[in-house]
Formats: structure tokens, C-alpha cells, sequence
């Protein structure tokens, strides 16, 4: 699992009961002095508000860190080259965490008893971990990306006999000396590829290279491995100075790659939830037949808009969710607060072990309020009032 995505699912189980967690999300695609202003106005604007909410020194803490951090990543004290930056703080819990991303995320700032993670998830979603294989004779180099970001960097690359002048029977066993040690580099690369696959089955796999050196080293990976190529694209080995910056070039085409898979991605898994949910099969639509679906653990899969807003209630002891505005738990009578539904979904299903995908408006599933959840089985309860399959929402 690639460490943005243990990052959200650590961030899932977080909860503080004394100290409120502080949610910053900051765009950082700046590139002069006064969008750099806007950011640090945004951020002193709501820490000013915080301080007037009248809670104790922990939160002061908290929000004096982040003012420092800000201030500095405006003034480039940090290398912080990302679209986007998320700052989760709770002094009472120790928490501290400030996670960079090539998405540009949306303004934002909270005090909750848990972070909001809504707009990391959407990152983590649209910027899945890929492996790329850029192979030739030599080898391959292969690069691991997380939510954008380039985390590793494999050099699989041995030198290959150079060719000699002699004829004859010493010119046939250079031949076979040559392709003997293409071979032996095109496995120990496909051996590492299918290694980075069975420790992440998330990866995506794209194939960089002459078409017929693609189509040879592809033969060497095993069917599990073949089932997660995204794409295989044309490209030269980099030579030279600029290797880095090719390199780079390189990667940049397989993000926008990855873009447009993701969004044919979230179009697939809206009909397929809003298809399985009105055919009677594993999934449900609407906010309480979902809501009922992650309260017992059933979700293998929770579909929500990006810009999902309805309101919401939490058992304060339990932590059982609600759409309808319950006065007490109706699970084991406790207290309920108001939360964000769409934020306590997201956090009830990662923590429960499933998956979630935040996709942008979909026509059909914004019939059902922008949400919907694939299920692993079909449980026992039913919801109170009404159907499972809910009436279109207009």
C-alpha cells in the first residue's frame, strides 16, 4: 500500500474528544507574489476566527503552528512544488501532519473532532499509484508514483556486449551472447514489476518503449500483471543532460493518462451502482439506505460527489451514522452531534476496511443525492422507513 493511502486511512481513525483536530487545504498552484497573498490571508482569516471560538491553549498551539508553516511555504522556505497541501493539527493528540499533492485542492478550513478528509481521498482517487516500465535493450528503469508524486526509482540495467568487427563463428556467438543477456535483463526487470504489483494490486502498469521491445517484455509478466496494464506508450531512453527533464516529460503524459482512466473509472462505477441498486443486486443508493449499509460494515465500495452535502448525525458513543436527525442513537440510545455526512461516511468506510471513490458529478447518481456503495453482502437489517432503492432526487 503506498504511504498516501495509509496516511488517509490513519487519518480515518483519528478522533479527539478534548482538543478540536484543525482541516487546512491550501491551493498552491501560485505562480506570483499575490496569489501567494491570498493564501496567507485565507489562512490568517480563519485562524483569526478560530481563536474567537474560545477554546483552550491546545487549539492555540495548533493554530500557531500552522500559521508558522504557512508563512513559511509562502516564503519558499520549504520545497513544497506540489499543486496542492493539506495540513491536519491537534495538539491534544500530538497530530501533525502536512501531506503535498499534484491536485489543486479547494480552500478549506475546519475544526471538528476528526479531520476531514474528504478532498484527500478525492487526490488519492484521482491519482492512483502506477509503475512505469521504460524498457530497451539494456533493461528498464521503473519508476513508483503515488497520487502524482514520483516515490522511487529502479535502474534494472545491464551492459549488453559491444559489437566487434569479427565475422564468422565469432560473430554468431556474440550474437547469442547479446540476446542471452537482453533476455536476462528483460526478466529481472519483469521480476521486479510483478514484485511492485503483488505488494500494491491498486498499481496500474504503463509500458514505455519500441513497440516490439513493449511487446516482448510484456510476454515475460504473469497474468496478473498483464490485467493492470493502463497503457503502453512510444518513447526514446533519455540520453544526455536532460535526462531528468525527459524523464519528467515522461511522467506528466502518464498523469494525464491516468486522468482520463480515472474519469472513465468514476462514470463505470456510478452506472454500475446505480444499475446494481435498481436491479436488486449488492449496492444502494441514496444517503440513508447508504448510511444503513456503512453503519454495519457492508461497504466494499462507497461512490460519492465531490461536492456532496447533506447534513448529518454521530453517536457520540457508538459512532453510528445517520441521515434523518434522530434525537437519540438508534442503535444504543446514546447523544448524537450534527456532522458532515459526506466527511463521516468517507471515515466510516475506510476505517471499516473498504474502499471509496469521490468522483465528480454524475448525472445518474446525483438523481440519488450523489451517493451510492457497492456492498459486500446483503445483511440482515432493513431500512426503517421505506425501500431500499429510494425515489430519484430532482
Amino acid at each position: 500500500m503506498n504511504p498516501i493511502v495509509n496516511e488517509l486511512r490513519e487519518l480515518s481513525s483519528v478522533r479527539s474528544d478534548a482538543d478540536p483536530v484543525v482541516t487546512v487545504y491550501l491551493n498552491t498552484r501560485w505562480s506570483d507574489e499575490m496569489q501567494r497573498d491570498r493564501v496567507r490571508l485565507f489562512v490568517h482569516q480563519k485562524v483569526k476566527w478560530a481563536r474567537e471560538q474560545g477554546i483552550d491553549s491546545g487549539l492555540g498551539r495548533s493554530l500557531d503552528r500552522i500559521e508558522r508553516y504557512v508563512e513559511g511555504l509562502c516564503r519558499q522556505a520549504y520545497d513544497e512544488s506540489a499543486n496542492g497541501v493539506a495540513i491536519f493539527a491537534c495538539e491534544g493528540l500530538g497530530l501533525w501532519k502536512t501531506i503535498t499533492a499534484r491536485r489543486a485542492f479547494e480552500p478549506y478550513f475546519a475544526l471538528a473532532d476528526v479531520p476531514h478528509v474528504l478532498q484527500l481521498a478525492r487526490a488519492v482517487d484521482d491519482f492512483e499509484p502506477v509503475v512505469v516500465a521504460v524498457v530497451d535493450a539494456k533493461g528498464a528503469r521503473v519508476f513508483e508514483t503515488a497520487v502524482g508524486e514520483l516515490l522511487a526509482e529502479a535502474r534494472i540495467v545491464e551492459s549488453t556486449p559491444k559489437r566487434h568487427s569479427m565475422g564468422g563463428w565469432s560473430q554468431l556467438k556474440f550474437q547469442r551472447r547479446t540476446e542471452k543477456e537482453i533476455d536476462r535483463n528483460l526478466d529481472e526487470a519483469a521480476e521486479h514489476v510483478s514484485y511492485l504489483v503483488q505488494l500494491e494490486p491498486r498499481n496500474h502498469v504503463v509500458l514505455v518503449g519500441p513497440r516490439e521491445m513493449v511487446r516482448h517484455f510484456e510476454a515475460r509478466l504473469p497474468e496478473f500483471v498483464r490485467e493492470r496494464i493502463m497503457a503502453r506508450m512510444p518513447h526514446e531512453r533519455p540520453r544526455g543532460p536532460k535526462k531528468g527533464a525527459i524523464r519528467d516529460d515522461l511522467l506528466r503524459h502518464v498523469i494525464d493518462r491516468l486522468l482520463a482512466h480515472e474519469r472513465e473509472k468514476e462514470s463505470d462505477n456510478a452506472h454500475r451502482v446505480v444499475g446494481e441498486a435498481l436491479a436488486g443486486g449488492l449496492a444502494v443508493v441514496g444517503p440513508e439506505d447508504v448510511v444503513l449499509a456503512a453503519n454495519e460494515e457492508r461497504v466494499h465500495l462507497l461512490v460519492i460527489e465531490e461536492h456532496f452535502s447533506e447534513p448529518g448525525w454521530r453517536c457520540r458513543q457508538c459512532e453510528a451514522l445517520s441521515a434523518s436527525g434522530p434525537i437519540e442513537c438508534r442503535y444504543c440510545g446514546g447523544l448524537v452531534d450534527a456532522v458532515d455526512l459526506g466527511q463521516a461516511l468517507i471515515r466510516r468506510v475506510l476505517r471499516a476496511g473498504g474502499d471509496v471513490d469521490v468522483v465528480a458529478l454524475q448525472p445518474r447518481l446525483h438523481h440519488y443525492r450523489g451517493v451510492g456503495a457497492l456492498l459486500r453482502h446483503r445483511g440482515s437489517i432493513q431500512r426503517e422507513i421505506g425501500t431500499t432503492s429510494p425515489a430519484p432526487f430532482f
